[in-house]
């Protein structure tokens, strides 16, 4: 028996959702468990995979959920203490025997290059229908920008970093364009970008969040921001001509992502 937790936002649980994937091939004579704790979906909007996309759920029950509320929170202590934990199956120990497992699992080890997942339950209002069909017939550009990005995420995927992003994009394309930003707060993006051809996305939100991901992975030419939403958006779009990123996706650690293809910046 193992038990994988699905918490954080909608990009870390597509990452734990592929993790969960690759034990079940790991393991096929075992049952695999999942884990959905409180607590560690709180901060996003909740549980949103099996909402978004058409993928079947985990098993979970009463008695696998009190088990792995007890680790959960015993892994949590430990961790303060600068203790191991010897019994939960993390990146950085990889005990793919243990029965917990609790990370973010970010590394394309864990998945193969054509991952993919559909969405499911598309009820597209008619801004998000407008859209699309700019999407579909222009040369469509997403430019994703995070705001309020400090510790570990900070000061990478600046202004500098966007503006070369976006000259390198214009030099990519002769004619018919169209930059679609999307932001959590686009007010900033007013602020700061007075381009041509401009959409600001700012009516899909809480729970109608993940459009956007659906939106950016339908553009032909993606500027990411160091988020795993971005992210996922770029690995689901099937059409895309040229996907630009930053070389580094957080501060701390370097997860193994970046697709050889892609244009990464340093910044």
């Amino acid at each position: 028996m193992k038990i994988v937790t699905f918490w954080g936002g909608l990009g870390n649980q597509i990452f734990e959702y592929a993790y969960y994937q690759w034990l079940k091939n790991r393991y096929p004579m075992e049952n695999i468990y999942a884990y959905y704790p409180k607590a560690g979906l709180m901060a996003h909007n909740g549980l949103e995979l099996f909402k978004c996309f058409d993928v079947i759920e985990p098993p979970c029950n009463k008695v696998i959920t009190i088990i792995a509320t007890i680790l959960f929170y015993l892994n949590k202590i430990l961790n303060r203490l600068g203790l191991p934990s010897l019994f939960t199956c993390t990146m950085q120990n990889k005990l793919y025997n243990s029965i917990f497992h609790c990370d973010w699992w970010q590394d394309k080890m864990y998945y193969a290059e054509n991952y993919n997942l559909d969405f499911t339950n598309l009820k597209m209002n008619l801004k998000n229908q407008q859209l699309l069909k700019i999407i579909n017939d222009t040369n469509s550009v997403s430019i994703h920008i995070r705001s309020n990005i400090a510790d570990i995420y900070g000061g990478i995927c600046t202004e500098k970093y966007y503006d070369r992003a976006l000259s390198i994009v214009d030099k990519s394309i002769s004619d018919n364009k169209q930059y679609i930003f999307f932001s959590d707060d686009p007010d900033y993006v007013r602020e700061h970008y007075s381009i041509p051809n401009i959409i600001i996305v700012d009516w899909n939100n809480g729970e109608d969040s993940f459009m956007d991901m659906y939106l950016m992975s339908k553009c032909k030419y993606m500027i990411l921001a160091n988020s795993t939403f971005s992210y996922w958006s770029a690995m689901f779009n099937k059409t895309k001509r040229m996907v630009i990123c930053p070389s580094k996706w957080n501060n701390l650690n370097f997860p193994d992502i970046t697709q050889s293809e892609w244009i990464q910046i340093e910044m």
